[in-house]
C-alpha cells in the first residue's frame, strides 16, 4: 500500500473517532460476552498482581471487565483519542484492586511505546484495533512492537471484527470512490463502512481473519494458544485470539 493512501486512511479513522467519541462511549457501556470471556481466561493465566497494557483502550471498559473478574494489579490504557481517554479515566476511577492510568499515543507512529516507561507486561490486550490499521506491514509492525513489551511467556490477546461474515455489514460497504480512492489503492479485505448513530461518519476497516493473525503471530515470535468467537447479533462477529511469547509453534 502506498504511504499516501495509508496516511489518508489513518486520517479518516482519526476523524471518525473524533466525531463519534461520545456516541461511541454511550453505545459501549456494557461488557460484551467476548470481553468477559477473555477476562476469565486471563484471570486463570496471569500472576497476581498482574501488569496489563490495553492498546487502543477506548473508554476503558476492558479494565472494568478485568476488575469484575477479580484481576488485581496495574493497568495502563493507551489510545489516540483524548476524549475517550477522559471518559476512560472517569469510568475506572472507582476500581479497587486494579490501579488504572491512561496515556495518549499515536499507534501509527513507530516506537510509540518509547514515550513511556520500560515496563514489561504479563498481558497486552488489543481489542478491535488492528483492523483499523491499513496495510499488512503496518499491522505486522504493531504486533511486533507489542510482542517486544511482553514478559517471557507473556500473553497477547487480540480481537478483530469479522464484518464480512455478516450480510448486514457486507451489504453496507461503501465504494472507495466515496473518498477518492479505488480498489487498486487498497489491499484484499479492506473496506469502508458508514456509522449512522448520532453524527454520520465513515471508517476504514480490514477483515483480519485467523489465517492472517496466525501469520502475524508467527512472524513476531508468538504462538496462538487459544481462539474463540463471540458478540454481535450473530454471536460470532468478533474473533478473539490469545498468543503467547516463547510458546512452541
Amino acid at each position: 500500500m502506498r504511504q499516501a493512501v495509508q496516511q489518508q486512511l489513518l486520517d479518516l479513522n482519526r476523524r471518525f473517532y473524533a466525531t463519534v467519541a461520545d456516541e461511541f462511549d454511550r453505545t459501549r457501556q456494557g461488557l460484551p460476552e467476548g470481553m468477559t470471556t477473555l477476562a476469565q481466561i486471563l484471570r486463570a493465566q496471569l500472576p497476581a498482581p498482574a501488569r496489563i497494557l490495553d492498546v487502543g483502550c477506548g473508554n476503558g471498559r476492558l479494565a472494568r471487565a478485568l476488575a469484575q473478574r477479580g484481576i488485581a494489579g496495574a493497568y495502563l490504557g493507551v489510545d489516540a483519542d483524548e476524549r475517550l481517554l477522559d471518559l476512560a479515566a472517569a469510568q475506572t476511577a472507582d476500581l479497587e484492586r486494579l490501579t488504572c492510568r491512561f496515556a495518549q499515543v499515536d499507534l501509527a507512529q513507530a516506537n510509540w511505546f518509547m514515550r513511556h516507561d520500560a515496563t514489561r507486561y504479563d498481558a497486552i490486550v488489543c481489542l478491535a484495533v488492528l483492523h483499523h490499521f491499513p496495510g499488512y506491514d503496518l499491522r505486522r509492525r504493531l504486533v511486533a512492537e507489542m510482542a517486544g513489551l511482553l514478559t517471557p511467556h507473556g500473553l497477547l490477546a487480540l480481537s478483530t471484527w469479522q464484518f464480512l461474515s455478516a450480510p448486514r455489514f457486507a451489504q453496507r460497504l461503501l465504494a472507495w470512490e466515496a473518498i477518492g480512492l479505488s480498489e487498486a489503492d487498497v489491499e484484499p479485505g479492506d473496506a469502508l463502512l458508514p456509522w449512522n448513530q448520532g453524527a454520520p461518519a465513515v471508517r476504514y476497516v480490514h477483515n483480519l481473519d485467523l489465517e492472517e493473525i496466525e501469520r502475524l503471530a508467527a512472524e513476531c515470535g508468538l504462538a496462538v494458544v487459544n481462539t474463540f468467537r463471540a458478540d454481535g447479533k450473530e454471536g460470532n462477529l468478533n474473533l478473539f485470539v490469545i498468543a503467547q511469547l516463547g510458546a512452541p509453534c
